[in-house]
């Protein structure tokens, strides 16, 4: 039986990794599973049969696309990491500052110093 495609094994570190941060109540043990079946689906990337080259050659260029859709996804992720995480520091942190309240309190400051 071989073993798992060198491109194959990448993508599936590199989503265990991306993975850690992952806003979801079961964390990285959720997506080791989503993963795991996903890699295992056969639906995923359907190669075809044979030992010629040109099915070899073949077979390889329907991985590597079927690599790359995964790689989107952990871009995906990633992007749904951020996003978790910005929105955690702005609950935390407030708004921000009040540019239109700033400008006006400054002004008001200003003027008071231009009367003396």
């Amino acid at each position: 039986m071989p073993g798992m495609h060198p491109l194959v094994r990448d993508l599936y570190k590199r989503a265990i990794i991306v993975g850690k941060d992952y806003p979801h109540p079961d964390g990285i043990e959720y997506v080791r599973r989503k993963w795991k079946e996903a890699l295992r689906n056969p639906d995923n990337c359907e190669l075809i049969g044979g030992a010629s080259p040109d099915i070899a050659k073949e077979n390889e260029r329907i991985l590597r696309k079927a690599v790359g859709r995964g790689r989107y996804v952990i871009r995906e992720m990633e992007g749904t990491i951020q996003l978790k995480k910005y929105r955690t520091m702005r609950r935390r942190y407030g708004e921000g500052v009040d540019v239109a309240g700033e400008t006006s309190r400054i002004g008001k400051y200003v003027n008071g110093i231009l009367k003396k």
